[in-house]
């Protein structure tokens, strides 16, 4: 059981799209506690290097690790900027579209509606990761 779940997580490409996702949720958090609590940082501000740190952690991850980019360093540019616009697009449907559906419309908990407005934003995030950013040349 424990070798089976090892390998889904460590062999598969959604298995190590999920660690990392874990590891760039701790890297965003330790961002915004250094930000906010050691240097004193405004909560907006914090807020701010929390996600970019998030994004160039998750990219670099993600094109070594999870999708295996082979991208030559001309393509890198485009793929990087594909990636964050990808990224800023989700934390855009979040904040102004999952978010108010899940709490001003269908009423649920805000603790319960950042669950499942994440789970929806990984998903998308992989999807587009998969298809537009880090997509295999035929």
């Amino acid at each position: 059981m424990v070798k089976k779940a090892f390998e889904l997580l460590f062999k598969t490409e959604k298995g190590l799209y999920l660690v990392f996702c874990a590891l760039t949720t701790g890297v965003s958090l330790v961002a915004f506690w250094l930000c906010f609590n050691a240097f004193s940082l405004s909560e907006d501000l914090s807020t701010f290097i929390k996600n970019l740190a998030g994004i160039v952690f998750a990219y670099f991850t993600n094109r070594a690790y999870v999708f295996k980019s082979e991208s030559q360093k001309a393509e890198r540019l485009k793929e990087a900027l594909s990636f964050a616009l990808s990224r800023i697009a989700t934390l855009l449907l979040e904040l102004f579209c999952l978010m108010p559906l899940f709490c001003d419309v269908l009423k649920l908990d805000a603790n319960v509606a950042t669950v499942v407005s994440s789970v929806i934003v990984i998903v998308l995030n992989y999807v587009l990761s998969k298809t537009l950013v880090f997509k295999k040349s035929k």
